[in-house]
């Protein structure tokens, strides 16, 4: 028991007095918790310096800004060097790791920059204080400078409380928030022009309190018409658009060509009204008190207000019967001019042509009227003249128009080309035009005549006497056919009977293009059919399928068992086929075998 505890004596002290011949001294506050022989490697690597690493381990925050490049420990000030040539250790428990002169400490390097009146603090902690870091963690190390945001609402109260943008560099600068040196208002959208850029800011920007704290109120303010800040003299009568008669330079000032909505007034500017200067007709001729009253008291609007009555009132007082405000120079057909008192009522395209156009000297000499063709072209040509239908332009067209055709279907039909089937619903252009000219003589009269016979040189002449079309087609349509293939050597019954011609006369070549074969036609089954039993039926080169098969399917309705070598009889009978006949592969093929060669019982049964 004396000897345990000698030994436990002697340990003590040799412990105590290695840990005061390895420690250089005492750590500072901050780092006291790590005192002690069991913590030296939570900085120190065995056998090397202090570790940069282990550092940044432990303050995370400063790690984090070195990671990404930023700050003053990212500087080429301090880049590259090992922590300790700033902050060493083991100088005593008050020894201050972080010592610099406030005054001569070049803020640039932190990334960043002072400008203005914050070039003017004098003592760093104005601005590096808990109260403007939002981040707890480092908040609550009263001795960082870090942690400062460099938005300006992060130190300084938002006097317009987040109702304008928050980059305060936007309008003011470093020197001082009371002005906005760097604002522009032609930026906004609503640019200072006019007797606008005279005004004090407080009469459109009324300055008033909000959440207790005084505040101007920048945004959202009304401009959308002048009647927002504005009274109107006018009480609406003129409408909202007040710049169609005035400018920012003054209410008192009102254009002389505006875009002043007229029609407001009772007068619609129509023609040369529209371009004329106001003051040609607002000359305040009657002494009005007001300007642009001038015509408040007129009862009418005529023409004769204005303008001399070159007609000394005998075409009455309306002048817009022959005239318009485009000039009074020109005349124009109007609908109160009553031309069914003349020999020549107007009706259709005639109502809208120019008087000038047939009147082209004045309007009382007398014209020729009488036949479409005293003021139109024949554009037929004299195709017509010796028609059973007449030479009369009505007798197929109307004054609607020249494209629009009377001539009917039954007249067609008296023609050398009575209209059937499609024909009937043929526009008359695709017939009757032709390199835009019209035409209605000697255009043909059978099928070739207008369109491409494909079939030229592909049927023989047995069957196309003639190049005839109608053997086959009929006007209704070309995909109908009337073909008695009964006058071929291959009548058509069965499955056969349902397809359509083209399936086997028009087949798709390996590249998908359709080719045309009429003449020299295989009829043997397998030229378009596969056959599925391989060479097993094949007799003197071919394969007779109707032995077995019918036309209406593939079904072997013409085959009887009891005609082969193996007749049914029996239980044979009730079997089905595939029970005996099974797929093999037969020169690479799966094919049902037929021909089983096994006639005797031993051959299937055990």
């Amino acid at each position: 028991m004396v000897r345990i505890l000698l030994y436990i004596t002697l340990f003590f002290f040799i412990s105590k007095s290695c840990y005061s011949q390895l420690s250089p001294g005492k750590l500072s506050k901050s780092h006291s918790h790590l005192e002690g022989l069991s913590n030296c490697t939570q900085c120190h690597t065995v056998g090397e310096k202090i570790d940069n690493k282990k550092c940044l381990d432990c303050h995370k925050t400063l790690a984090a800004r070195v990671n990404v490049n930023k700050g003053f420990h990212s500087s080429t000030m301090i880049k590259g060097k090992d922590c300790i040539t700033c902050h060493s250790e083991h100088h005593g428990l008050n020894f201050k790791m972080i010592r610099f002169e406030n005054n001569q400490f070049d803020h640039n390097l932190t990334g960043y920059k002072l400008e203005g009146a914050h070039k003017k603090v004098a003592d760093c902690r104005e601005c590096h204080k808990p109260d403007n870091i939002t981040n707890l963690t480092i908040k609550k190390d009263v001795n960082t400078f870090l942690g400062l945001d460099p938005k300006c609402a992060s130190c300084h109260d938002d006097y317009h409380q987040k109702t304008l943008s928050q980059t305060c560099t936007n309008c003011h600068t470093f020197e001082s928030f009371e002005t906005a040196t760097k604002f522009s208002h032609a930026s906004t959208n609503f640019p200072l022009i006019g007797a606008h850029k005279k005004v004090d800011c407080k009469s459109c920007h009324e300055v008033t309190t909000k959440n207790g704290k005084s505040f101007q109120v920048f945004a959202d303010v009304k401009h959308n018409n002048c009647n927002s800040c504005h009274t109107d003299p006018h009480k609406g009568e003129f409408g909202l658009n007040c710049k169609s008669c005035h400018s920012e330079e003054s209410f008192h000032t009102i254009k002389t060509n505006s875009s002043f909505n007229h029609s407001t007034t009772g007068f619609d500017l129509k023609g040369k009204h529209k371009i004329i200067d106001c003051k040609k007709c607002h000359d305040n001729k009657d002494g009005g008190t007001m300007d642009f009253q001038e015509f408040t008291s007129v009862a009418t609007h005529d023409c004769i207000n204005c303008h001399k009555d070159v007609h000394d009132t005998r075409f009455g007082n309306d002048c817009a019967k022959c005239h318009d405000e485009s000039s009074f120079h020109s005349n124009k057909a109007s609908n109160n001019i009553d031309h069914s008192l003349t020999d020549f009522p107007l009706v259709g395209k005639h109502q809208t042509v120019d008087c000038k156009s047939c009147h082209k000297s004045d309007f009382t000499s007398a014209l020729s009227h009488n036949k479409c063709m005293d003021c139109h072209s024949d554009n037929h040509k004299g195709e017509f003249v010796d028609s059973p239908f007449g030479m009369e332009c009505s007798s197929c067209h109307t004054t609607d128009g020249f494209n629009q055709s009377l001539f009917s279907m039954e007249q067609h039909a008296l023609t050398k080309f009575p209209l059937t089937g499609s024909h009937v619903a043929t526009p008359c252009i695709s017939c009757h035009v032709k390199n835009e000219t019209w035409s209605f003589s000697n255009i043909g009269s059978v099928c070739k005549d207008c369109h491409t016979d494909i079939h030229n040189g592909f049927i023989s002449e047995k069957y196309y006497p003639n190049n005839d079309c109608a053997v086959c087609h009929t006007p209704e349509s070309w995909t109908v056919s009337n073909f008695d293939h009964g006058t071929t050597n291959f009548i058509l019954e069965g499955k056969h009977f349902e397809l359509k011609c083209s399936q086997c006369h028009f087949p798709l070549d390996a590249n998908n293009n359709k080719s045309q074969r009429f003449k020299n036609i295989n009829t043997n089954c397998v030229t378009c059919h596969e056959n599925v039993h391989g060479d097993q039926f094949t007799n003197d080169g071919g394969t007779d399928c109707k032995k077995c098969h019918g036309n209406e399917n593939w079904n072997p309705i013409n085959f009887n068992h009891d005609n082969t070598r193996f007749k049914l009889e029996g239980a044979h009978k009730n079997l089905e086929c595939g029970a005996c006949h099974k797929p093999q592969i037969i020169n690479g093929k799966n094919i049902v075998e037929y021909k089983l060669n096994k006639l005797e019982c031993k051959d299937c049964h055990g």
